[in-house]
């Protein structure tokens, strides 16, 4: 009798070991930081059958969990997966990927099923390098002498920043690196640059600097304004 028992919880045993190894897996990765403006990027890989899909969730988490983006992933036979999130319009401080909504062969699959070796989580910090430039020029330029970028990086005296440019349709320029120069009253990196520009409207204008990406700053090109006709003066006949 204790043999059969024992047996039984061999068997037992052997089939919780069988059914753990067979659970799907999910892992994702991702950059502990992020400069706000660049992709995050999110890569990761599964043992979920091909065209299982699930969602990828950004939250920010500084208080409450509250979803700020979603991107639907779709296994292909690779079982490998690639996503980005735009960066552009969140604020500094610390965000989380999650995995949610598994679907597979048309079922929903319960996330707490999924294998132990899976990670469906992932914490990021988003730091914001904006404030490092200050823009000087005006923000709204006409065309006859648009665009003239002037301004200033916090503390970084004689050094090198890159530009690109962005606007209407298909403009783009740069990229540009341009020279800085330290201030006669402070430690900053002045520059001033012209980029040129053809037609009115809304443009953006990128900086960089070998740490990477510092932020993107928005101009507005107007039209010129219509001259003014020359009045027309008529001479009286002669009489």
């Amino acid at each position: 009798m204790r043999l059969i028992t024992r047996i039984t919880l061999i068997l037992i045993l052997l089939a919780m070991l069988v059914t753990i190894s067979a659970a799907y897996i999910i892992t994702i990765d991702a950059p502990d930081t992020v400069i706000a403006g660049t992709p995050l990027t999110i890569t990761g890989s599964t043992t979920f059958p091909e065209d299982t899909y699930f969602d990828l969730v950004l939250y920010y988490s500084k208080h409450t969990a509250g979803e700020i983006q979603k991107q639907k992933v779709i296994v292909d036979p690779s079982k490998q997966f690639r996503t980005d999130f735009e960066t552009r319009e969140l604020q500094k401080g610390q965000y989380k990927v999650e995995v949610h909504a598994i679907v597979s062969d048309g079922k929903e699959f319960v996330e707490s099923s999924l294998g132990s070796a899976s990670v469906t989580r992932r914490v990021i910090q988003v730091v914001d390098r904006s404030d490092e430039i200050t823009i000087e020029s005006p923000g709204e330029q006409n065309l006859s002498a648009a665009l003239m970028v002037t301004g200033r990086v916090k503390k970084l005296g004689s050094g090198v920043v890159t530009l690109r440019a962005f606007g209407p349709g298909s403009f783009t320029y740069g990229p540009l690196q341009i020279i800085t120069t330290s201030g006669f009253a402070d430690d900053d990196g002045h520059f001033s640059t012209l980029v040129p520009v053809h037609e009115p409207g809304a443009y953006q204008v990128s900086f960089s600097d070998k740490k990477g990406y510092i932020g993107e700053y928005a101009f507005t090109v107007t039209a010129p304004e219509p001259e003014e006709a020359a009045p027309v003066v008529l001479t009286p006949a002669p009489t």
